[in-house]
């Protein structure tokens, strides 16, 4: 009985262990989170910038800025797809 009481034991230490193991992934995965966040934060601002020039602009270079619009925007839509399956997975 004293050998199943120590394995009872030791399958809760190593269940505390896992969980401690795995609050401190959720912990940082959740900084990661909200640095790429920021970083697309950053980004959206910049591009709400050049949406409002090349609005204003609306001449030969505004094809220029439309092209670096798109990119930037598809470079967002990337970086908030990637953000939503890390916060889902």
């Amino acid at each position: 009985m004293n050998t199943s009481k120590t394995g009872v034991f030791e399958n809760i230490d190593s269940l505390a262990q896992l969980r401690d193991e795995l609050a401190l992934q959720a912990h940082l995965m959740q900084a990661e989170a909200k640095d790429r966040w920021l970083d697309l934060e950053t980004q959206w601002d910049h591009f709400q910038r050049e949406a409002s020039t090349a609005r204003a602009v609306a001449g030969k270079s505004a094809d220029e800025v439309g092209a670096a619009l798109g990119l930037l925007g598809e470079t967002l839509r990337q970086g908030y797809t990637d953000l939503k399956k890390a916060l889902q997975g």
